[in-house]
């Protein structure tokens, strides 16, 4: 039985009752700001796609889980170091990452891409947009691949990104051309531009980032061969997962 249910409390964290006939409980840590990824409902609920992907995952490697709202994705290795949180979603692999836990397999592909007011034109870098002094705002604490974290540490171009803590801000901020582009992933960035923006916003075809995401489990909370168990359902959920982000990416295209 998976334990499904979300209670906010005042520490932001939802407390479950414990399925004792689990031999493994897990808390999953949740950013509630990225729908239709990740999202509460008004009832307190979390749902969305990596959502749904965990519930899977997890129920088929014989796991029960409680979902943790953390309070931004800057914190959420921090919690995770700590005990507050035993898994964190969509994590994209790094070496520095692997030393606040064990990454899964990969269980399904983010795309990075830009978005903004003006049509998409052909771009072959983004140094060839940042050189025409374009700002771009970013997720605070997310990873955008090599090419960004380049150019990010370059005196020349580093004060063009822009840091921006939530998506919604970040939307707006671009609707008020306060930034000229935001990198988001191709379903968030799709889902709440129509919803949040009453300007028509863009997205570009520039692979700024296509990348493999991972659980990320705390080191010392699960066993050798309880890791190896989820592997393994990841590896056996993979059509069904499949299936599902086809679905999550048409809810993005929706107008």
């Amino acid at each position: 039985m998976l334990i499904v249910s979300w209670h906010v409390s005042s520490a932001q964290r939802s407390i479950d009752k414990i399925n004792p006939a689990c031999a493994t409980h897990a808390k999953v840590g949740v950013v509630a700001g990225w729908p239709p990824l990740t999202s509460v409902s008004d009832k307190g609920v979390a749902q969305g796609l990596d959502i749904e992907i965990a519930k899977m995952v997890f129920e088929h490697a014989g796991v029960c889980v409680e979902f943790v709202r953390l309070p931004s994705a800057a914190r959420s290795f921090a919690q995770l170091t700590k005990g507050v949180v035993d898994v964190v979603l969509m994590v994209s692999y790094t070496f520095k990452r692997k030393q606040w836990g064990h990454f899964t397999q990969p269980y399904r592909m983010e795309r990075m891409r830009l978005f903004s007011l003006k049509p998409p034109e052909s771009v072959y870098s983004l140094m060839a947009l940042l050189s025409s002094e374009a700002t771009i705002g970013l997720s605070i604490g997310s990873y955008y691949g090599e090419e960004i974290k380049s150019l990010a540490n370059q005196d020349r171009f580093g004060n063009q990104f822009i840091g921006i803590s939530t998506i919604q801000r970040r939307i707006e901020l671009l609707a008020k051309q306060r930034v000229d582009f935001i990198i988001e992933d191709e379903i968030v960035g799709n889902y709440l531009s129509h919803k949040w923006s009453d300007k028509p916003i863009h997205i570009w075809d520039y692979p700024v980032h296509d990348n493999e995401v991972h659980f990320l489990l705390r080191k010392n909370k699960f066993t050798p061969t309880e890791r190896l168990h989820i592997d393994q359902a990841i590896d056996e959920l993979q059509q069904q997962i499949t299936v599902l982000v086809a679905r999550y990416r048409q809810l993005g295209q929706a107008k």
